[in-house]
This record gives structure tokens, sequence and C-alpha cells, in this order.
């Protein structure tokens, strides 16, 4: 089959930045390993309309409102607040990466919906080789601020924890000294993942709500790296208490002590949460369920 991806980022520089041109990029990577032909759109090029068998939509931050080409697909990733139901009617299959939303749709929606989580590349994203001479040491985010106080982050700072930042706009919270580059390119993210002691973790509220785990936790644990997030009952469903959360500011304390009073612990259970995501939620797991899918439709 030909695929077209249409991808929410803006074509150029800005774009590549975007963690919709990497998501878009590791799935059209597999579903071409897998004999189909894949083509990506950025959103400059949306009114593009060269024929396809199925025309995936990856829902960010941009409906689509062109003419679709093929079956209709649309994969909802994020923002899912913005997404009304009559945007969603206008495909012939809808998935969410979240259960507890595609729940939801289906009772509301005729159209065929299902679940299909965030994923991960696992062929970039494992495991460094450490030794005893190169134990996992730095506590690490990956983020820009969004102009909000993402808790966790400030937390981490003000506890006095050796915290490395890559992102923008840090500086108005937290010593420039904290900040290393205001980007990290993604090429080098799973080097620093694979190294790291611990990463932390938020989600947009609308995500939090509707039940969605972002990309950043099945990157982290990919490469066996501890996660500490905002409460997120989804990841305690798909992960058990590999990712460790926090409701509230002594909650996190908690999380703190018990990475470093209990790492060994903390990464036994991190490890067998590693193996569960390089064997349910690879980009080729998602790949190969999307073909499926989309071929039983185009069958009838």
């Amino acid at each position: 089959m030909k695929w077209r991806i249409k991808n929410p980022a803006p074509i150029g520089e800005a774009g590549e930045s975007w963690g919709d041109t990497h998501f878009s990029r590791a799935l059209a990577g597999w579903l071409t390993k897998l004999g189909q032909q894949v083509e990506i759109d950025f959103f400059d090029q949306w009114d593009n309309q060269p024929a396809a068998d199925a025309t995936l939509v990856l829902r960010g931050r941009q409906p689509y409102r062109a003419q679709l080409s093929g079956i209709r697909v649309l994969w909802i990733i994020s923002h899912p607040d913005d997404i009304s139901l009559d945007e969603c009617s206008q495909y012939d299959l809808v998935f969410a990466a979240s259960t507890k939303h595609a729940v939801w749709l289906q009772a509301r929606l005729d159209c065929p919906v299902a679940a299909l989580l965030q994923g991960v590349d696992c062929d970039r994203f494992k495991p460094g080789e450490l030794s005893d001479d190169s134990p996992r040491t730095d506590f690490v985010f990956v983020g820009n601020t969004r102009n909000v106080e993402r808790e966790s982050v400030l937390w981490a700072v003000r506890a006095g924890l050796p915290l490395k930042i890559w992102g923008r706009g840090w500086q108005k919270w937290v010593d420039p000294k904290l900040v290393v580059a205001d980007y990290l390119p993604n090429q080098q993210l799973a080097g620093l993942y694979s190294t790291a002691k611990v990463t932390f973790n938020d989600h947009w509220p609308d995500m939090r709500k509707h039940g969605y785990v972002n990309n950043r936790v099945f990157e982290a644990l990919a490469c066996g790296l501890p996660v500490i997030s905002d409460y997120q009952p989804a990841m305690g469903d798909l992960f058990g208490e590999a990712v460790m959360q926090y409701r509230t500011k002594k909650q996190f304390d908690d999380c703190i002590e018990q990475l470093l009073l209990e790492y060994p612990d903390v990464t036994d259970r991190v490890q067998a949460a590693m193996q569960k995501v390089r064997k349910q939620h690879s980009f080729e797991v998602r790949a190969r369920k999307l073909i499926e899918v989309v071929s039983r439709h185009k069958r009838g």
C-alpha cells in the first residue's frame, strides 16, 4: 500500500525540533521496512494531494482540513481537548493514543475507533553499555518550559539535585548554569537516556485527563532509564510501579528518596518495563497494527 503521513510540524529548521517530526519518521521507517510505500507531508505541504491508498493524519496541534486521499485515518497523539467529535467523524478509522479516550470516542462515533498508544524506535532507544567505572549519575530533563512552572523540574532544582536541563526558556526559572543547551538534537537523546540516572516527566493537563502517556516515558524506559512523573493512572496500568509517580510535593520527595536509597530495586522494575516496551510498544508493533487494520478495512 501507499501511505501519506500528515505531520503537523512546519517544514524547515523549526519543524526539525518537533517531536511530531521524529514520530512520523520513525513510523514511516518501519512501515517502509514492512513493505509499504510512504511519503511524509509537513504542515506546509498538507494541501498536496497525490494519490494514496491511505492518508494517516497525526493529530497534534493542527487539524487537517484538505481533501483526504484513499482510506482516511486519524491518529490522535496529543492535545485531545482540541479535537471535536465532528472532526473525528470525517475519518474512516480513528486511533487514539489512550485506551480511556478510545473507549470514550467509540461510544460517540459511528466509525471504528481503537487504542494505539505512542511508541518508540527500539533500534535507536536502547540501553547503553555501562561499567562499574561509569555508572548512571545524571538527573536530566529534556524539554521547554511551555511558559509554565513545570513542577518536577523546579522541585528538583530547589532540592539541590544535580539536574541537567536541555530546553528553551529555563533561564527565567532556574540558574542558567543548569541549562546545558536550548536544544538537544534528537539523534543524541538516546545516548543521554541510556547513561543518565533518572529523568523527570509531566503531561499536558488534557493528556493527563484523557489517559495519554507521552513519548518521553516510552523512550526513557526503552533505554532502561528510571522516570519520575506526574500521576497518570494509565502508566500504572501499563508499567506497574516501574514509573515513580507523584501527585504532591511530598510524594515527589518520596520518589526522590526511593530513587536515592533503593536504586537497585528501582532499576530492577525498570528492566522489566523495558522488556515490555521493547516487545509491545515499539514503532514496529505500531506499524504492523496500522497495516493490519487498514488492510482489513480496505478489503472490507
